[in-house]
């Protein structure tokens, strides 16, 4: 899964060869002649509405779930049996095998015919999105059944670190009942503060306000439109120096790579609680264990890490860390809504040439693939 937040960009249609206007496929291989566009799923079944709904409009084809390597090998040869696929999309399940990472390695056998490929979650930093783009094709995410439920998670990670419940509980086990050391957070009236407004980020900031929440500050590229009148807009440097929590659902990109390292530690408040929900390598681990033994970061909530599966060994020995293995969304239920939305990607994109969320159409466009129509082309 390509889990936890990423923005995905929305626009105008964009001529890279849609559905409604790709060729009828006729035939393979073993002879059988068929009217419909043909997609390829890694993973049969989303056990939603849109199984049906996708083999009515769609010539449906499945790979097993499994690793990279093999994967490569089953597309190679599913293309080399069955021709050409104008889609491609990823059900994940956290039960089963799935590529880590797709790239030209994976994928290359589909391209250039494969107009959009679609995986699972809100993320694509595992994603090689400037090759797709340079193929021609859309990459869209299924953020909103996993934003939904990251956030729903952040809230959990975020009201447990500002109650202080890691240390609490660690005390309760030692047999010492409660810390009396253990300064709590009111979440009421502490200041919070988010980096990231997109999906979860939203939804977040709406959940701590439906309980109360007075003081939320948020910093992102703009102004969001969706923000409510309440939630204060500021600069990255005003919001690390005013907030009591600190919370991070932002995407993992070049800008935001070690995003909270020693200048933004030191920037921020003493006592300051961190939560993290975006991804790992936003935080440089080694100067949040310095920052956790000074007393600079009070307590922390990570549900992501640098290096995961590793976990740096200052965190793991720290009782003010509540260690999360990437689990905020609870990956073992939410498997059918997002596997859901990535076949609806693909159905809505057979139907009007556009996915519903593609996060790529600026690169598409600066690559010289014509925006608006229906055929394929540069400008």
């Amino acid at each position: 899964m390509f889990s936890s937040s990423s923005s995905s960009a929305g626009g105008d249609s964009l001529s890279t060869s849609p559905a409604s206007s790709v060729p009828s496929t006729t035939g393979s291989t073993s002879g059988r002649t068929n009217s419909k566009p043909k997609v390829l799923f890694i993973g049969e079944y989303s056990h939603t509405k849109y199984d049906a709904l996708i083999r009515e409009v769609a010539e449906v084809h499945a790979l097993p779930r499994c690793g990279y390597e093999e994967t490569a090998e089953h597309i190679r040869r599913k293309v080399e049996e069955e021709g050409e696929f104008v889609a491609f999309g990823g059900l994940f399940l956290i039960t089963h095998s799935f590529p880590p990472r797709w790239d030209v390695g994976l994928l290359g056998p589909l391209a250039p015919a494969c107009k959009l490929y679609v995986g699972p979650g809100a993320g694509y930093d595992k994603v090689d999105i400037d090759w797709v783009s340079s193929t021609g094709a859309m990459y869209a995410n299924s953020p909103t059944a996993v934003g939904q439920r990251t956030a729903d998670g952040a809230l959990m990670l975020t009201l447990g670190a500002m109650r202080g419940v890691t240390p609490q509980d660690h005390s309760v086990r030692a047999g010492k009942w409660r810390d009396l050391g253990v300064k709590t957070l009111d979440w009421r009236t502490a200041r919070i503060g988010i980096i990231g407004l997109g999906s979860i980020g939203t939804r977040l900031a709406t959940l701590l306000t439906s309980i109360g929440a007075t003081a939320i500050s948020y910093n992102s590229r703009r102004p969001s439109p969706t923000a409510q009148p309440s939630w204060q807009y500021q600069t990255q440097d005003e919001l690390l120096a005013t907030s009591d929590v600190v919370i991070l659902t932002c995407p993992l990109t070049p800008a935001t790579h070690g995003l909270i390292g020693k200048e933004a530690f030191e920037k921020m408040k003493d006592g300051v609680v961190l939560v993290n929900v975006a991804r790992g390598p936003v935080v440089v681990e080694d100067e949040l264990v310095k920052a956790l033994d000074s007393g600079k970061v009070r307590r922390a909530a990570l549900d992501v890490f640098e290096n995961e599966p590793e976990v740096h060994p200052g965190l793991l020995k720290n009782p003010n860390v509540t260690l999360s293995p990437h689990n905020a969304p609870a990956p073992d239920s939410m498997g059918a809504p997002m596997n859901g939305e990535v076949i609806e990607n693909i159905l809505h994109f057979i139907k009007t040439g556009m996915p519903l969320t593609p996060v790529n159409l600026d690169q598409l466009k600066e690559k010289g693939f014509m925006a608006g129509g229906n055929s394929a082309g540069k400008k």
